[in-house]
């Protein structure tokens, strides 16, 4: 290789995008990408279309192309946002020159319909303005010094898209093997896949193995100080334990197995560093500073995604999550290996763990929380609205989720026992798991419990009732309330279904706020006539409260609709939590007036 500065007799804006100086694009024939916008194969001139960046993982764009385009702004850290938008307009657009469609650049003048590629813009004696427009040759003439010659976009610019979606869509399980993913010196091949009886052996406490997990790491030469190598690395299952393989690609003997990463990676570390040793000028090598997971990519945050998505890894008590209930990875549902469940023998031991006996007074499930109308002086809120409250009883629970009137309806019926016990034979999650959740939510139920009985006799010292910025009145808190802490107790008239439909249609005939909050699918709290401040509690699409149920395991009648702190709430902060609407067809839409950043303008 020539130094860059011996051949001068070629064009230096060819090496000027290269990945290492010296070294020229690659042959045309090589190149088979296209320009979703221009159509043309390979990178283009620097100074017209410019190179190709990445839009999907199998359509490329000139960076110019998409850079120009009416739609597409740049971010001050180079990303370009809605060049999707702008795709889908240039598919459907002519260019006024070729006639071909794809044509991104538009006219920026009023009631001008003329529309180029890039190429033709230039070759028409258009006028691309600093400020990221362009005037075509039928209007006047702009000034020079506003203008562009060259489109030179020598920085880093890149199309923004969601990282979850693109990884979820690169390793799709069903086009995984014809993808790898490239980051630095580290090329992601294959995810693999981790089988139910695997799951409690392929991991630590800080990383997951997959089985026939594969990656090529580009690594320091163990033959030469100055060159580098190429190493695969995989992930094999041997004896239903994680066996690490680490061999070069250059040279077959160069291959090394271990039970840990690090120990596969060792004697590379070891013949690397003494190589180095004999060569007093090289800098020292740390190797054993380097641990074997980070060199097999386990780190890396777009693998963590990706592993942690694998089945049955949201179950695993022992491993320490990075992305909290992120899945990236849409997986199938789970075969059957007997066929289907009837060929399935009855014993479900894994199962039946996740049923539990009936407690004494202090067991505990969440709630969709809800309420039924707004008060006479809300109306402006909702005048008949409806949610419901889906609980997680113990024993035959089910989560009862359907609402008062006919018109909102959650319909959400789901039975906590049966979806468990199928989760738990498709996941092959072991009893003592099972045994280890339902302790720990018998002791969690006891802690509730007491926390109950203290707000009981502290609530009116934690909230206070005023004029709501929301709607009519609202709930502030006192004083300093922290995250998970009981705040107040849903209090009302327990009342059966029948007797709740009878009640709301007399309510609103004397044109009566209603105040109702569903337990299960029998009984109702009505706190219309008599009930709590808790009533006037505010929606919010970003709510500082949830409810929970308590249950004392003695009828409907005995359970404790909850209002508790999702957050650290502050002195004088409006209580809020999310009604749950079911959404309705634009002729009932209820207006939602929290004023949110995320606030999605209906409540229902």
């Amino acid at each position: 290789m020539f130094p860059f500065s011996r051949q001068k007799n070629r064009n230096k804006a060819q090496y000027v995008l290269s990945p290492k100086i010296g070294v020229p694009h690659p042959p045309y024939d090589l190149d088979k990408r296209l320009c979703v916008f221009c159509g043309a194969v390979g990178d283009g001139e620097t100074a017209k279309c410019g190179r190709l960046i990445s839009l999907t993982e199998y359509y490329w764009v000139h960076v110019n192309c998409a850079l120009w385009s009416a739609e597409v702004y740049e971010t001050q850290t180079g990303g370009l946002i809605y060049v999707d938008r702008a795709v889908i307009r240039a598919a459907q657009t002519a260019c006024d020159h070729c006639k071909r469609p794809g044509a991104s650049v538009k006219c920026h003048k009023m009631n001008c319909g003329v529309n180029y590629h890039v190429i033709c813009a230039m070759q028409n004696n258009g006028h691309f303005v600093k400020d990221r427009t362009f005037i075509c040759k039928l209007h006047e003439r702009v000034a020079p010094e506003v203008c562009v010659s060259r489109l030179d976009a020598l920085r880093r610019i890149y199309v923004k898209r969601d990282e979850n979606t693109m990884l979820m869509r690169l390793f799709d399980l069903s086009e995984g093997d014809r993808l790898c993913l490239r980051l630095g010196a580290f090329t992601f091949y294959k995810l693999g896949s981790i089988l139910p009886k695997q799951l409690k052996r392929f991991h630590n406490k800080d990383y997951i193995f997959p089985n026939q997990y594969r990656i090529t790491r580009l690594f320091w030469s163990p033959k030469n100080h100055r060159d580098r190598m190429m190493f695969e690395c995989f992930i094999e299952d041997r004896t239903d334990q994680p066996s690490f393989v680490v061999r070069s690609l250059e040279d077959p003997q160069l291959s090394f197995r271990a039970t840990t990463a690090t120990k596969a990676w060792y004697p590379i570390y070891e013949k690397v560093n003494q190589l180095r040793e004999q060569h007093g000028e090289s800098l020292k090598f740390f190797g054993p500073q380097i641990s074997g997971e980070t060199l097999f990519g386990l780190n890396e945050n777009a693998i963590t995604k990706i592993t942690e998505s694998l089945p049955g890894f949201d179950t695993i008590f022992t491993y320490q999550h990075r992305h909290q209930n992120s899945p990236v990875l849409e997986l199938p549902l789970a075969e059957n290996p007997r066929g289907c469940a009837r060929a399935e023998p009855r014993q479900r031991n894994s199962g039946q763990h996740f049923r539990t006996r009936p407690q004494p007074m202090g067991a505990t499930s969440h709630a969709n929380h809800g309420v039924i109308g707004s008060a006479s002086g809300q109306s402006s809120q909702a005048n008949v609205v409806s949610s419901s409250s889906s609980s997680q009883d113990h024993g035959p629970a089910r989560q009862a989720a359907t609402l008062l009137t006919s018109g909102r309806t959650r319909g959400n019926r789901s039975y906590y026992t049966e979806e468990a016990a199928a989760k738990a034979r498709a996941f092959g999650i072991a009893a003592e798991y099972a045994g280890f959740a339902h302790k720990f939510e018998a002791q969690n139920s006891q802690t509730r419990f007491s926390a109950y009985q203290k707000m009981r006799t502290e609530w009116k010292d934690r909230v206070y009732l005023a004029r709501s910025r929301i709607a009519g009145l609202g709930l502030y808190a006192k004083n300093d309330i922290s995250m998970g802490e009981f705040i107040i107790e849903y209090k009302g008239e327990i009342i059966r279904s029948e007797l709740c439909e009878v009640r709301e249609v007399r309510y609103t005939a004397h044109n009566r706020g209603v105040y109702m909050f569903r337990i299960d699918e029998e009984w109702v709290i009505d706190a219309t006539m008599a009930g709590g401040p808790a009533r006037y509690i505010n929606h919010s699409c970003d709510p500082n409260c949830s409810t929970q149920i308590l249950d004392a395991m003695s009828g409907a009648r005995e359970k404790k609709i909850i209002i508790t702190a999702n957050r650290p709430i502050s002195a004088g902060e409006e209580l809020t939590y999310d009604y749950q609407f079911e959404l309705e067809d634009s002729s009932d839409k209820i207006p939602c007036l929290c004023g949110a950043p995320n606030c999605v303008k209906w409540m229902n």
